[in-house]
């Protein structure tokens, strides 16, 4: 495997309410190294995977992190990403085709519609581009997570603040920092009010909080936390998620067996 230099400017223990720093430096091949483990975790390090549209969904999801595109202006309750990439390509100079720039929304109205067109023009151009920017997603997962950790400090109440700043000071090496990373992109924050089944969340914040401090692997502990949370979270759903929780559960109890060199 490899080493990742990640640089964590992370003191904990003088977080102020409204802003810490919390950054983590990576080569442009440490990025793309770290893009495929999490592709491997999203889709399997498989091309088609870069686009898809899951059933019982009411909107794709696109690229190394399944970024949401909703079809409608009006917007779901879950955090809609893939329009902020698009940006974040522009800005880092990729050259993308004028559909995909001049689009507001995404351009299949349905799941069904969209596997007709699985094949069409648009979406194979779309997963090229997404397979070789695999770097820059994650540059645009690692801004994610920088952000995230000052927000979850801000939202949380000083009790809930010295017990996610205590795990996040046991979660220091690369394999957490990964964790942290592929965490907040595969459920989000925790943060938004939106994002609740019965007022429960499931994001970053509900894992930090629940984290059991009996083992000395933090990995397992947030493991352990994200499990508890991702089935509270299912038997909270207004409708039937059940068949994903078996995925959920190996993939965040992998965690605790990642080696990074």
């Amino acid at each position: 495997m490899f080493r990742l230099a990640f640089l964590l400017l992370l003191s904990l223990s003088s977080f102020s309410l409204f802003s810490a720093p919390y950054t983590v430096n990576l080569t442009t091949e440490q990025a793309k190294q770290l893009g495929y483990l999490i592709w491997k975790n999203e889709g399997q390090q498989k091309i088609e995977h870069l686009t898809t549209w899951n059933r019982g969904e009411d909107f794709p999801s696109l690229g190394l992190g399944h970024f949401i595109w909703y079809p409608t202006a009006e917007k779901g309750p879950f955090k809609e990403q893939f329009p902020q990439l698009v940006q974040f390509m522009l800005e880092n100079n990729v050259e993308l085709p004028h559909w995909l720039t001049e689009l507001k929304v995404a351009p299949w109205q349905s799941r069904e519609e969209f596997y007709n067109a699985f094949n069409e023009p648009q979406l194979t151009e779309l997963r090229l581009i997404l397979s070789q920017q695999l770097a820059l997603q994650v540059r645009f997962i690692v801004l994610r997570l920088e952000k995230s950790i000052p927000l979850i400090l801000e939202k949380s109440t000083a009790t809930e603040q010295k017990t996610i700043s205590k795990n996040l000071e046991r979660l220091k090496t690369p394999e957490a920092v990964f964790t942290l990373l592929d965490y907040v992109n595969f459920k989000g924050e925790g943060v938004n009010e939106k994002e609740r089944y019965q007022g429960k969340g499931w994001g970053l914040k509900q894992v930090l909080l629940a984290m059991p401090k009996n083992y000395d692997n933090p990995l397992r502990s947030f493991g352990l936390a994200a499990d508890e949370m991702l089935t509270r979270r299912v038997k909270n759903a207004p409708r039937d998620e059940f068949r994903w929780l078996k995925g959920w559960r190996l993939r965040v109890h992998a965690y605790q067996n990642l080696t990074i060199k």
